[in-house]
């Protein structure tokens, strides 16, 4: 008799999940990956970085910055400076603590306001450049050319500059143009300027480095030479402005530091907002009070020599002597440029210009698949993202400010220890003072470090400062110091001792690491070749242009130029002007990493040799970066990438191997303008 009611039936027992297998010999292929991007730089041998033999006893044209000082401004005790030598030359972290910082509060003329935990500043990751890179080229690896010596020409002239700089802090950066496009642009602020502006390009005309007359201790690479300006006439066109193609183009201020981006509520470039997600980021800085300088006193330079916070004095007394309340507009003047590096993330400005390029569907490199370019067939089904899309550069263009910052903290603290232009103006300042800067007696003649800084402040900084008919050399600079005592004359007051020093833009001057090379040039250097490498630059001498999609006419190009009543008007805004020919994506470009680099100089705390070498390191650790990359690409998908350089040069012969350590097509030596980074992570010379 059959069952009414039989046994619920049992699903058939499964064999578990199915366990997808991993890609045939996907760990040994990971592995000879990194093998082969390891294989790019490991076959050539690092060269020994060049120096300027300027670091010599009692050290006045070294970074001394956080040691005790005399109160004539030189380190306290050699031995000091020797020591933190020795510290930046060993990764070992122990040796730098012995490093004898100045502790001593009592020292300071400036008294500490209450809250004020130690004033003291402390030096900033002095032993960075040591530290390992599992990606690039190694810290150690490229070395920067020397920077200029006491008494060559080219140190009088980087000099001259940055104490111009600091004269016009407050002009118009709309000034800072072709004479024709401030007349076309029709603003009073920087007509008016002009006159001035000319007057500073004729005036550093005449310095000899400017004129092309080389001291025997000067560079003398005609390819190095080149790059510094070596006898390049200064006018409106290219004062204070950098090195590359299309770099004396239009307005000073490239337009990815104050334009908008596209959004879908119909904002653009005028609009100066960029769009974060669905937050939107005004271009403006907060503005700095016009005409306030900092540091012109010496027992204000001295204090901060011996490692004075000042900036945290001024905020804890409650001064509100840095800004103008918390007024933001967008950068019109050369001080905006200052303030808006004080504080800035260092691969910020790239990062803007990335978003604002994404947003206008900015044309990508054709080497780069996915994205529809003639040279490539992929991307019909596909579309990039992850790899060779948006969230892709936004990392890169961080990713490379990394390494950019550990190389650059090997060539400052661990080769150069080059001494800031604050410090080097205070130089200048003594000798003008009769070597008796503090004006509490002249040298000590027992003291045998004082004795030799005397003479070596009358052989290498007395040329420039007090010409004669017999030698010549500097009159230029003579006025310009004439003009900087006025200038701090009217800071300190007519009771104040006259004073020759460097009008600081900070309070607290430069940071606390040596001058050469910039941190700030390097990162620019590195981000903006991520920039080049991603998006189509165009064939050489026929670059895409960089054009308002609103221009009505095909040949007129409109660019936007901050502009406001004055200096001290926070009403500024971005007015549209022609600029026969138009901008080209290249120029605005190098444009943007000159401006963020120059606002350095305009600052007071860097030279021009810290921009153009430091700015070169980063483009080559950029581009070993890339051709690491490369090695993580799949064969068939042919990426390549080809990018402009800033300058036509010679590259790093670390640069020139392939994975298999066959040479380039780029012999060494070998000036190149443009490269082609190629899939299997070799490069070859476009032009």
């Amino acid at each position: 008799m059959l069952d009414k009611h039989p046994a619920p039936r049992q699903p058939a027992r499964s064999a578990g999940p199915v366990q997808p297998p991993l890609p045939p010999n996907r760990q040994q292929d990971a592995s000879d990956r990194r093998a082969k991007a390891g294989a790019l730089h490991g076959t050539t041998a690092f060269v020994a970085p060049e120096v300027n033999g300027d670091e010599v006893t009692p050290y006045l044209f070294s970074f001394t910055k956080g040691l005790r000082h005399s109160r004539q401004g030189i380190v306290e005790d050699p031995a000091h400076f020797e020591t933190f030598r020795s510290g930046t030359a060993s990764p070992d972290p122990g040796v730098f603590e012995t490093v004898p910082i100045n502790t001593d509060p009592t020292v300071f003329e400036t008294p500490a306001p209450a809250g004020l935990a130690g004033p003291i500043r402390k030096w900033e990751s002095p032993t960075a450049g040591h530290a390992f890179v599992l990606q690039g080229p190694d810290p150690m690896s490229i070395g920067m050319p020397r920077a200029p010596a006491a008494r060559s020409a080219e140190l009088a002239a980087e000099m001259a500059e940055v104490y111009q700089m600091a004269l016009l802090r407050d002009y118009p950066v709309a000034a800072f143009m072709d004479e024709d496009l401030v007349a076309a642009l029709d603003d009073p602020f920087a007509s008016q300027a002009l006159s001035d502006v000319s007057d500073a390009a004729s005036r550093l005309s005449g310095l000899r480095w400017f004129c092309g007359e080389a001291e025997v201790n000067d560079i003398d690479d005609d390819e190095k030479r080149t790059r510094r300006r070596f006898g390049q006439t200064q006018t409106p066109r290219n004062i204070f402005r950098g090195i590359g193609e299309g770099t004396h183009d239009g307005p000073f201020v490239s337009q990815f530091m104050v334009v908008g981006s596209k959004s879908g509520g119909g904002e653009g470039r005028q609009s100066g907002h960029i769009r974060y997600g669905n937050q939107r980021v005004p271009q403006t800085v907060r503005m700095a009070r016009p005409g306030r300088d900092f540091m012109t006193s010496w027992n204000d330079w001295l204090d901060v020599q011996n490692g004075y916070n000042a900036r945290h004095g001024l905020e804890l007394a409650g001064h509100d002597a840095e800004y103008l309340g918390d007024t933001h507009r967008p950068l019109t003047t050369l001080r905006d440029l200052a303030t808006y590096v004080h504080d800035d993330a260092l691969y910020q400005a790239y990062l803007n210009a990335a978003l604002i390029l994404l947003s206008e569907g900015a044309a990508v490199d054709r080497g780069i698949p996915y994205h529809g370019g003639a040279t490539r067939t992929f991307g019909g089904n596909q579309a990039p993202f992850a790899i060779f899309g948006g969230p892709h550069l936004l990392t890169l263009v961080t990713e490379v400010s990394s390494r950019a910052l550990r190389a650059v903290r090997a060539a400052k603290f661990s080769v150069h220890r080059r001494c800031r232009p604050e410090v080097l103006a205070a130089r200048f300042h003594t000798v003008f003072s009769g070597y008796d800067p503090s004006g509490t007696g002249a040298y000590d003649d027992g003291n045998p470090h004082e004795q030799a800084a005397r003479q070596m402040l009358s052989d290498d900084i007395a040329s420039y400062t007090h010409p004669t008919d017999e030698d010549p050399h500097e009159p230029s600079l003579y006025d310009i110091l004439s003009d900087i005592r006025a200038h701090n004359a009217a800071q300190n007051g007519a009771d104040a001792a006259p004073s020759w020093l460097l009008p600081m833009a900070f309070p607290e001057g430069s940071p606390m690491h040596p001058a050469y090379g910039a941190g700030h040039a390097t990162v620019a250097g590195a981000c903006v070749t991520v920039l080049k490498a991603f998006f189509e630059m165009g064939d050489y001498g026929n670059r895409a242009l960089f054009v308002d999609p609103a221009a009505d006419a095909p040949d007129a190009r409109k660019a936007y130029v901050p502009v406001s009543a004055g200096a001290d008007d926070p009403g500024g805004f971005l007015k549209a002007l022609d600029v026969p020919g138009g901008l080209t994506l290249v120029g605005e470009l190098n444009k943007l990493a000159w401006n963020i680099s120059n606002a350095r100089n305009i600052a007071g705390v860097h030279y021009y040799t810290d921009y153009i070498e430091s700015l070169l390191l980063g483009e080559a650790i950029t581009i070993g970066i890339l051709r690491e990359q490369m090695c993580t690409y799949d064969m068939r998908e042919q990426v390549e990438m080809t990018l402009p350089l800033f300058v036509e040069r010679t590259l790093p012969d670390i640069l020139l191997t392939g994975p298999d350590g066959t040479a380039s097509s780029i012999q060494p030596g070998e000036l190149v303008k443009e490269i082609r980074i190629l899939s299997d992570g070799r490069i070859e010379k476009v032009h």
